[in-house]
């Protein structure tokens, strides 16, 4: 798929493709960790160049082109 953040096509800064894989994770703290609170942690919206596998992080999800 192809996505957009803050109104700008995405593409991979490493191999300029524009087609991506949208998954998410947890962005973990060492406190919460070590108080058993990972579930208190935020999560990041990620996209894996579908060319390359070129990981980009972002912390608003992007929007979808399709």
């Amino acid at each position: 798929m192809r996505y957009s953040a803050a109104g700008a096509r995405i593409t991979c800064p490493c191999c300029q493709n524009d087609t991506f894989a949208l998954d998410y994770k947890l962005l973990n703290t060492s406190g919460a960790s070590f108080l058993g609170f990972d579930w208190a942690n935020k999560n990041a919206a990620i996209l894996i160049c579908k060319r390359c596998t070129h990981i980009s992080w972002f912390i608003e999800e992007p929007t979808s082109d399709n």
